[in-house]
């Protein structure tokens, strides 16, 4: 489970949080609910290309799908289509574990 601290510990405690942050992820609750998470910068970066090679896979796939005469064109409508797809699943719960 991804520690957690309240946006008045991460202000007092700042230096702790960016020096937890390096061996995990850290949500920052307000008000009681989940605001923002600090993460290493490796850690973002590896993120971002997840996130990057979702949507290439996505792009290939509508690609070949039209190519094919299946799909719909492939247009800013279908990109955005296929980015939101892929943000779908990158927030999805990593079950595997």
């Amino acid at each position: 489970m991804m520690k957690s601290v309240t946006a008045k510990d991460a202000k007092n405690r700042f230096g702790q949080l960016i020096d937890d942050a390096q061996r995990e992820p850290v949500t920052i609750n307000k008000n009681g609910r989940p605001f923002a998470v600090v993460q290493s910068y490796t850690d973002f970066q590896m993120a971002e290309q997840l996130k990057l090679t979702a949507i290439r896979n996505g792009i290939d796939v509508a690609r070949s799908e039209y190519e094919h005469g299946r799909g719909m064109p492939f247009d800013r409508a279908a990109v955005e289509e296929i980015a939101a797809e892929g943000r779908r699943r990158l927030s999805e719960p990593d079950n595997s574990k």
